[in-house]
């Protein structure tokens, strides 16, 4: 084939491929935000809400919000924000945009390294529209998923250029590379494992590699020719040199591991070994493991949320599991050197999957689908290889090849179509999440939250019941049970509700927070006072509880300290309501000390924020400035 028609093919196929994508997820543009983290990342974070500013920039570079330290992520939000505002289709827009250029870049990237079109093609298709990688897309919070896996190809692509002329200058981009990428998520750590695995194939760069080995015909040919299918020559090494090569790699992502675990910890999202024991992680990770290739194959009943089975595994599963892992790993080793493609596609997938398998227990469910998007590549390409190698020099086999990829990129669009319309709102995520697990007390939760937003308080209480029916420590149904109960004025129920989320989860600043404003609902104050300070100590930046504390003191006319933490909140920054609420209390208590041009400021600031708040209108009007006293009442 001529370098112009294989150029030319490749366009096609990138056409296609952005053409596929784009089909399958086209319903995501009508899609709301979801209340699961997508309001810690845009809806109410006051950060992002402000924008890319010098401020913002330094924020997202310092903060561990959200238990990760990923700055790129919060940048790329920022931006939304100022591009689109709130309004969520420009948010999803973007995430889809990021992962037509991952499949693009995947597809550019294998036959690069591999030198197989349609292969390549292939996998790039699978991974574009599997509905296991609905969740990365659809989820505005998961844009760091998405974010992440461009930058990760990147350093792979920067890589294979190295890796054809080693020199210092090629090397720093993949260095900068895989730092961005990290910047976005940490999960990526495992990338000079899978730069090792390349270099055994598709790249050749192992010395042992270049030695003649008998191929499967029994014919001598050359390994590293026949492993690559290319042409291009790239310079090998032992593997200890491999290894060495990659030493800056492996510090980086042991600082970002580091980084992570401490802002995990912080974040209260590092499961305890009392509650998750080791031999239960164990067990969890090899049923996940097999789990994920079940769902690779059988892409249904997926959900936002898995619940962690706890020590209610079946023995037989457990085993049943082993044996499946045991089995591929040992076919995987024993075929290496006849089927490169199987030995690396498999260990990919094992080894990606490391971070976030559950040994190390991050959050309460078992495993997500989000964890997949890097690891199933490895599957996809075992798959596809596997089946050209089934159908080379067969027409009959090609023919059924060609009909049967076209059609499983037929049903693939339509299941990810029907996933991704879950993604849709609240209501329609986590109600399908009930239909399709069980003990599934994150969506009772969640589902009651919403409800109780709607002011559907029946509809609520009863949801957060069957959340405490199944997990009665778990302290986010316990808070929002007592946040139900004050929108039902059953203050003295809220305030042991509150008392018991507290108790469960002594970090949970939110129900500190509150408890105190339950407690100062009754007039215990002291009481209130000692649970804001308690939710301060364990997060100083909450603005909320410094709001809270503020209010607290101006109601017990302590006034020095109420502007001291009425500023406090506004320096850590709120969403639009809160902050212009606080800038009106700020003000009036300005207004009363005999500060009025203040008063005027913080008036003004409100009304920038919230233009028809009332209050701050009616208050700007009652306040005289000192060049004119006669200013009307």
């Amino acid at each position: 084939m001529s370098v112009g028609k294989e150029a030319n093919k490749k366009w096609f196929i990138a056409l296609a491929l952005i053409v596929l994508t784009s089909t399958a997820y086209a319903g995501i543009k009508d899609h709301d935000f979801v209340s699961y983290d997508d309001h810690v990342y845009v809806v109410s974070n006051a950060h992002v809400q402000g924008g890319l500013s010098w401020k913002n920039i330094a924020w997202a570079f310092g903060s561990t919000s959200a238990a990760n330290w990923h700055p790129l992520t919060w940048l790329s939000h920022m931006l939304d924000v100022q591009l689109f505002g709130l309004n969520p289709a420009g948010h999803h827009l973007t995430s889809l945009l990021i992962h037509i250029a991952n499949v693009v870049l995947l597809f550019w990237l294998l036959h690069l390294i591999t030198g197989a079109l349609w292969q390549s093609a292939l996998v790039s298709a699978l991974f574009a529209i599997h509905p296991i990688n609905v969740e990365s897309v659809a989820w505005v919070a998961e844009r760091k998923n998405v974010l992440s896996v461009l930058f990760w190809l990147l350093t792979i692509w920067a890589y294979a250029w190295y890796a054809r002329k080693p020199a210092w200058g090629r090397y720093l981009l993949v260095i900068l590379s895989f730092a961005a990428a990290i910047m976005c998520k940490p999960m990526v750590v495992t990338l000079p494992f899978v730069l090792l695995l390349l270099d055994y194939w598709p790249l050749g760069r192992l010395k042992r590699a270049t030695v003649a080995e008998v191929d499967d015909k029994g014919q001598h040919s050359n390994a590293r020719a026949r492993q690559t299918d290319t042409k291009r020559a790239f310079p090998n090494r032992t593997l200890a040199q491999l290894v060495i090569e990659k030493v800056p790699l492996w510090l980086l992502a042991l600082g970002s591991s580091l980084i992570t675990v401490k802002a995990q910890r912080s974040g209260g999202a590092v499961g305890s070994i009392e509650t998750y024991p080791l031999p239960m992680r164990v067990e969890n990770a090899l049923v996940s493991y097999v789990t994920y290739l079940r769902d690779a194959i059988s892409p249904f009943g997926l959900a936002v949320f898995y619940p962690h089975p706890g020590q209610v595994l079946p023995v037989w599963q457990l085993g049943l599991c082993s044996l499946v892992l045991a089995g591929v790993t040992a076919l995987a080793l024993l075929l290496a050197k006849r089927f490169r493609y199987l030995s690396v596609g498999w260990l990919w997938y094992l080894g990606t999957l490391v971070p976030v398998i559950g040994i190390v227990q991050v959050g309460l469910q078992s495993r997500a689908d989000r964890y997949a998007y890097i690891p199933l590549i490895g599957i996809f390409i075992i798959i596809v290889w596997a089946v050209f190698d089934w159908t080379k020099s067969r027409p009959l086999r090609g023919r059924l090849l060609a009909v049967g990829s076209a059609s499983v990129l037929i049903v693939l669009t339509v299941t990810t179509r029907v996933q991704s319309s879950y993604w849709q709102n609240s209501l329609t995520l986590f109600q399908h999440a009930l239909s399709v697990t069980r003990n599934n007390y994150v969506a009772d939760n969640d589902l009651g939250e919403l409800f109780a937003q709607q002011g559907r308080l029946d509809e609520a209480a009863k949801h957060f019941a069957s959340a405490l029916e199944i997990n009665p420590r778990f302290a986010h149904a316990r808070h929002n049970m007592g946040m139900m109960l004050v929108q039902r004025g059953k203050l003295d129920e809220a305030i042991d509700e509150f008392s018991k989320a507290v108790a469960i989860d002594p970090q949970f600043v939110d129900a500190y927070n509150k408890l105190g404003a339950a407690l100062a609902g009754k007039g215990r104050l002291d009481e209130a006072a000692a649970n804001f300070s308690k939710a301060l100590e364990v997060d100083p930046a909450y603005a909320s509880a410094h709001a809270n504390l503020g209010f607290l003191y101006d109601q017990q006319g302590k006034t020095d300290e109420a502007v001291a933490s009425y500023s406090n909140a506004l320096t850590f920054g709120m969403d639009n309501t809160m902050s212009a609420q606080t800038h009106f209390r700020l003000g009036k208590l300005l207004a009363r000390t005999g500060k009025r041009s203040e008063a005027i400021e913080h008036y003004r600031e409100a009304l920038k924020l919230k233009p028809d708040f009332a209050p701050a209108q009616q208050a700007l009007r009652a306040t005289p400035t000192e060049t004119n006293q006669n200013s009307p009442k």
